[in-house]
């Protein structure tokens, strides 16, 4: 997602920031400071710029700072492809997060569409070994970056999915209710496998037409389930 970058960003009441305002020009930049400083609850500041519950898949009332609790707010600036907005997102106590994008309410979603963003942390070590659960949650984010709609996809699979197993866990047996909620898992499955193959064979492509002398990696998709 070429130019593309983050101009400014207020965290307010953010984990251990009470009030922190950063401006960038579009450089790389590197955060460094004491242990306990808040450099990594910046990074998860920027990674809820993004659809979903951020690097550390922390609930919103986590979020706040302590002990006011009065609940979080970030605010950033962002530049894409020579158009500038800005984006909101907040939570206040006992209640959702909510996103707004150049004033306008916007489902979190949309965020995919204005940043698209993925990353590696410590926590992730274990990707490659530990249950399949994580790595395609890890492929979903980058599919986001190249389609910015998957992520709509996968939400209504996953709300058909859960609808499908409270009629089980309920015992409720109307075959016209079962399928039509198993149209929609098949119709949304199918997308998913199909975006999740397409930005599997981009990141080839890339690494293919890349001069580097790192090493290659050869991926593909061996499950056939999709979700």
């Amino acid at each position: 997602m070429s130019g593309v970058s983050v101009r400014s960003l207020r965290l307010s009441h953010f984990r251990s920031h009470r009030r922190t305002d950063l401006s960038f020009d579009g450089r790389p930049v590197a955060i460094y400071g004491p242990n306990g400083a808040g450099k990594t609850n910046i990074l998860e500041a920027l990674s809820l710029l993004s659809p979903g519950r951020g690097l550390r898949r922390a609930a919103t009332d986590e979020i706040g700072r302590l002990p006011e609790a009065i609940g979080w707010q970030l605010t950033a600036g962002i530049d894409r492809a020579g158009r500038a907005h800005e984006v909101v997102t907040e939570a206040r106590p006992g209640a959702a997060r909510v996103v707004v994008i150049d004033g306008k309410p916007a489902p979190q979603a949309a965020l995919g569409r204005i940043l698209g963003m993925l990353w590696l942390v410590p926590a992730m070590d274990r990707l490659w070994t530990e249950a399949a659960e994580g790595r395609r949650r890890f492929l979903d984010r980058m599919t986001l970056s190249f389609e910015p709609g998957h992520g709509e996809t996968v939400l209504v699979y996953e709300k058909a999915m859960r609808e499908r197993n409270r009629l089980l866990r309920d015992d409720i047996r109307d075959p016209a209710w079962y399928g039509a909620l198993e149209a929609q898992m098949a119709e949304a499955g199918a997308a998913i496998g199909a975006s999740r193959a397409r930005a599997v064979a981009a990141v080839m492509a890339a690494q293919a037409a890349a001069q580097s002398a790192f090493p290659a990696a050869d991926l593909a998709i061996v499950a056939a389930e999709a979700g």
